[in-house]
């Protein structure tokens, strides 16, 4: 099973900051960690600081964003036949890399 995660900062102005600096961690009005099987199914979620639950939900998009891609969150295969780099999101990434590491290893046995 393959997991990713993704650290998010919600500032006062309502921006979400992927990968905050630590000056950006404490000026931030809450961070979140979040963390996704490579089926999409959320599997941790730490959050502090002041939010609501619209906050977190903007929160949870955008972190699925990242990890999972766009699309269906479980459907990793659609996403990856869509051709488009990127858009398999962090979990696309790594199957991507695997694959061709594989395909590399492999070339001595044609």
């Amino acid at each position: 099973m393959t997991v990713t995660s993704s650290l998010l900062a919600l500032m006062d102005d309502g921006k979400i900051i992927q990968h905050p600096t630590t000056r950006e961690i404490q000026q931030a009005t809450s961070v979140h960690v979040l963390a996704f099987t490579s089926h999409g199914e959320l599997l941790v979620d730490e959050s502090e600081g002041d939010f609501n639950i619209d906050d977190w939900d903007l929160i949870f998009e955008k972190a699925r964003h990242i990890c999972c891609g766009s699309g269906e969150a479980g459907d990793v295969d659609a996403m990856l036949d869509e051709g488009e780099e990127g858009n398999g999101g962090l979990t696309g990434f790594l199957r991507s890399t695997l694959e061709e590491k594989v395909a590399s290893d492999l070339k001595w046995r044609k």
